[in-house]
């Protein structure tokens, strides 16, 4: 039998139980799952290589060929968050006692990142493509894109909670991230091609790099305050 209840009575945070041929599986914390479904939302929709490269591409050359572009960069994001699911599991299960570092330095990273790009706004940085095929292009952008792989190693360890097991919770966040990250990119894509005349003005670059950086440096904040 499968079902979902949110509450646990030996332990104070509403909690995610799933039942399965009647047993129950301890998952995750909800408060936290709900925190990081926001802070994902609001940390896909601000400025950063890809979310660039999809509105260049989109205003450039349209719709379509943003949405092919962010495609590509699905599958690379999958890759990645395969990767650092996985890399973060390892570290969780031989070092425990060095998840309380991982998510210090996550949320310094996310302060950096803030700074680097409130004062790098306005810039046009330089994108590489390598592939005439634009779901090439766009696949190759985001495997190249380190910094993507080190925000979500960043990112993700600020939502686990030590009280359950951490490889579900890294499943879940991931699948999750993904699937948001699909339907956001694709809006972008969507916005950017009915846009293409106010996107396309130097202001609005430097606009959202600043809001970009702000909202990095306070989410780096919050997180290392509350740990």
């Amino acid at each position: 039998m499968f079902g979902t209840i949110l509450y646990n009575s030996s332990h104070s945070a509403a909690c995610v139980h799933h039942y399965r041929f009647g047993y129950q599986i301890q998952m995750m914390n909800i408060s936290l799952y709900l925190g990081f479904i926001v802070a994902t939302f609001v940390l896909l929709a601000i400025p950063g290589p890809n979310v660039m490269m999809i509105l260049a591409k989109s205003t450039r050359e349209g719709t379509s060929t943003g949405l092919i572009v962010m495609a590509g960069m699905t599958i690379a994001q999958a890759i990645q968050i395969l990767a650092v699911v996985l890399g973060l599991s390892w570290v969780v299960h031989t070092y425990p006692d060095a998840f309380e570092i991982i998510q210090l330095g996550g949320a310094a990273y996310l302060i950096f990142l803030g700074i680097s790009s409130w004062l790098r706004a306005g810039r046009h940085d330089k994108i590489e493509s390598r592939g005439r095929k634009h779901l090439k292009v766009g696949f190759f952008v985001g495997l190249s894109n380190p910094k993507s792989l080190l925000f979500m190693a960043a990112f993700f360890p600020q939502f686990i909670d030590k009280v359950y097991p951490p490889d579900p919770q890294l499943a879940v966040m991931g699948v999750t991230y993904l699937v948001m990250a699909v339907l956001i990119d694709g809006l972008i894509a969507v916005l950017g091609g009915y846009s293409r005349s106010w996107l396309s003005a130097p202001t609005a670059k430097f606009k959202l790099d600043r809001v970009s950086g702000a909202v990095l440096v306070c989410a780096g904040l919050v997180l290392a305050f509350l740990h």
